[in-house]
């Protein structure tokens, strides 16, 4: 059954919704009237399970949601997904970028080549959908581009260098979109989460280089158990993600917030300082530069009141 929370419902795609934030965030967008596309990759083998179990979803609970094939390191896939939103729904107002992986481990383990497909998905991934998306945007004059990044990409930990690095990226390209596309009346907006129980962990990629990964062993897997540890004393539930992806797709056009932290509330606090002290930097350096009229103002972050 539908749960109408909105006036006006969104025509909303999302990436990587095949598990994780992902796919909790279609289930709830769908049951809150809205309508829906689950972008995954390989709906035909590698995510056939979970594109059968969203379409008898749709079908049972008579909601708006739709299974579409999107691989996020392909920039025509990228473009024929959008144009299967745009002929099925007319239009597209929300963009959740969420497709991601992680690779953990030691830098020194990883190659070059390894350390280009963490980036290729966690940032490329990302520009390739808005690329796909962005002129139908400009064109109707609205819309929003949601880049689900990670307090990663402002707090780097041991062994997850290269997930930070990708998750920073995505926030430098979520500000860039921010300043360029507010003269066109589309928002973009940053959500960092904390790390959340999801399925992410499961498909880790791992250095191939055993040998440069065996001499931090040690500590690397002290640094894992005590992480754990803290994480299971310490449950934290993945649809508060869900529901502020959920909210920030139901506020009028003009008035989300462009970051939004969702973290216990030790985490929240020192994030977010972190990112005011870089919006404070940013303002001194463009007003230094003569180019402030440039940059976009922005709502305020929890005080838009989503959380």
């Amino acid at each position: 059954m539908n749960d109408m929370t909105t006036a006006e419902p969104r025509v909303v795609l999302v990436t990587g919704a095949s598990s994780g934030f992902g796919r909790l965030t279609v289930e709830s967008l769908a049951r809150r009237g809205h309508q829906v596309f689950a972008a995954l990759r390989g709906v035909h083998d590698r995510n056939e399970r979970a594109s059968a179990e969203l379409t008898t979803l749709a079908a049972d609970e008579r909601l708006e949601l739709r299974v579409v094939e999107l691989d996020v390191t392909d920039q025509a896939s990228a473009d024929r997904a959008v144009d299967t939103v745009l002929r099925t729904a007319g239009r597209l107002d929300v963009v959740v970028n969420n497709a991601g992986s992680i690779f953990p481990g030691p830098l020194e383990a990883f190659s070059a080549d390894e350390a280009a497909r963490q980036l290729d998905v966690n940032v490329l991934g990302a520009l390739r959908v808005n690329r796909a998306a962005l002129p139908h945007l400009r064109e109707q004059g609205h819309g929003a581009l949601v880049q689900i990044g990670s307090i990663s990409g402002r707090v780097t930990l041991p062994y997850s260098g290269l997930y930070a690095a990708s998750k920073a990226a995505l926030g430098s390209l979520t500000e860039a979109w921010r300043h360029e596309l507010a003269p066109f009346g589309v928002e973009s907006v940053l959500v960092e989460p904390a790390p959340y129980p999801t399925s992410i962990g499961n498909n880790a990629v791992s250095p191939a280089d055993t040998a440069r990964l065996s001499a931090y062993g040690e500590g690397m897997g002290r640094f894992v158990t005590e992480l754990t540890e803290r994480q299971t004393a310490m449950p934290e539930d993945p649809r508060a993600v869900a529901d502020t992806i959920a909210a920030l797709v139901e506020l009028p056009g003009g008035t989300r917030p462009w970051h939004v932290v969702v973290a216990p509330e030790a985490q929240r606090q020192a994030v977010e300082s972190a990112a005011r002290a870089a919006d404070d930097a940013a303002r001194a350096v463009s007003s230094d530069m003569g180019v402030a009229a440039f940059m976009t103002a922005g709502q305020p972050r929890t005080e838009a009141g989503i959380l």
